[in-house]
């Protein structure tokens, strides 16, 4: 992370409108919100000293259910990696650079929570006042996010909330955002054979396995297909949330040596305290890694 950008002040509040100029910091990075692409063109063609851009990444989120974000490790270091080529291109040097994105509360919320990233990851920002850049903002369209169901969401999930996660993982280890190697990660992610991501030091997330194609998947993902990404990221538990069916649970243990564990519930609901517990459990008596 950067130095500090200063002593931190109380922010001074703005009225949100689409097309308003949101500093965010020093005289360079300001965030907008155009309502039509046409208004786009209008204003870039208006305002030929202002470098204005956008992204694909906020809205790249592929929901399972009611949820629009947040983002993975590998867009937000993205995003991060886009913001910084333009802050410093020799040639933008000495003109504001407006980041815009679409009027959508989903588009509006991950943009602001990308930004604040950037504020924190690379400018050195607390999570506190990279928040604070956008609470300042009266009646700027950000929604909580929330899990990943269709049912009412109980808890709230603040942009501050995942920022000071993020931090978190940054001061103890656990990402190292100038080395993360986000080609390996991606290779893992998604790929035809098996959808694995890795979580933490301790725990990976992965799809279910399959021992068939289907009209989600066109390879099968087999448990067999598992095992060398598991070996290598030190896996030695595997748990599985979903119900069964997919795949032989024993082929896990009996070929492959791994501890398997079945805490099933309904898919696109929220796990009880009591799974929660058990799972906090198996990923403590784990060992290396789970």
């Amino acid at each position: 992370m950067a130095s500090p950008p200063g002593p931190e002040v109380q922010p001074t509040s703005v009225d949100y409108r689409p097309e308003r100029l949101m500093h965010l910091m020093a005289d360079r990075l300001y965030f907008t919100v155009h309502e039509t692409e046409e208004r786009t063109l209008h204003l870039i063609t208006s305002f030929p000293q202002i470098f204005f851009f956008s992204s694909y990444i906020p809205e790249s989120y592929r929901s399972f259910c009611a949820d629009f974000g947040p983002l993975e490790i590998t867009s937000i270091l993205r995003f991060i990696d886009s913001v910084r080529d333009k802050m410093e291109h020799p040639r933008l040097a000495h003109r504001r650079l407006v980041y815009y994105c679409p009027d959508s509360p989903s588009a509006i919320t991950n943009s602001c929570l990308l930004l604040a990233c950037y504020l924190m990851l690379e400018q050195g920002f607390t999570p506190e006042h990279a928040a604070s850049r956008f609470d300042r903002i009266v009646g700027l369209p950000i929604e909580p996010f929330r899990d990943a169901t269709w049912d009412h969401c109980s808890y709230q999930l603040s942009i501050l909330s995942c920022l000071k996660g993020l931090h978190k993982a940054v001061s103890i280890g656990f990402l190292n955002p100038s080395t993360f190697n986000t080609e390996a990660y991606d290779a893992l992610y998604e790929a035809p054979e098996y959808d694995i991501s890795s979580v933490s030091p301790r725990c990976v997330a992965f799809a279910c396995p399959k021992d068939t194609a289907d009209e989600y998947n066109a390879v099968a993902r087999k448990p067999s297909n598992h095992v060398q990404p598991f070996r290598d990221l030190g896996v030695t538990d595997v748990v599985r949330l979903n119900e069964e069916g997919f795949y032989d649970d024993a082929e896990f243990v009996l070929s492959h040596g791994f501890r398997h564990h079945v805490l099933e519930f309904r898919d696109c609901t929220v796990p009880t305290p009591e799974i929660v517990e058990r799972f906090l459990d198996i990923l403590e008596g784990a060992g290396e890694g789970a």
